[in-house]
């Protein structure tokens, strides 16, 4: 498993596995995990020792975009003040480049947030 996928289900599963690592205990080893993450260093084995590894591998399977639409991504309305309805084609993306997490928009969706650094994603 690749590094940049592994840390797109990483991000995708992060309030659940924050969750379930403050029940078992181990909420201050997962954080530790995550700040080595944004630091770029290796994670695996943190996450192999919390237990985590084999949880996040079939997420990390698929850390595809979650709307299987054209290639590029898909379709948003750019604000403009002559309410024109221009259109910008692309994907939401990790904002530190770390990961292979992609969303596509879609209209009424919020703007899909990094769990790992905490800021939107790109979109590009």
């Amino acid at each position: 498993m690749e590094t940049a996928e592994l840390l797109g289900a990483l991000c995708r599963q992060l309030p659940v596995l924050r969750d379930y690592a403050r029940q078992t205990g181990d909420g201050a080893a997962l954080e530790e995990v995550l700040a080595a993450a944004r630091r770029g260093e290796p994670v695996v084995e943190g996450l192999r020792e919390l237990g985590l590894l084999r949880v996040l591998e079939p997420f990390a399977a698929r850390a595809t975009p979650r709307d299987t639409g054209p290639p590029g991504g898909g379709l948003v309305a750019l604000p403009g003040v002559d309410h024109s309805g221009r259109v910008a084609h692309g994907d939401y993306r990790c904002p530190a480049g770390s990961c292979s997490r992609i969303e596509q928009p879609r209209p009424g969706d919020d703007l899909p947030v990094c769990a790992l650094h905490g800021r939107p994603l790109g979109f590009g």
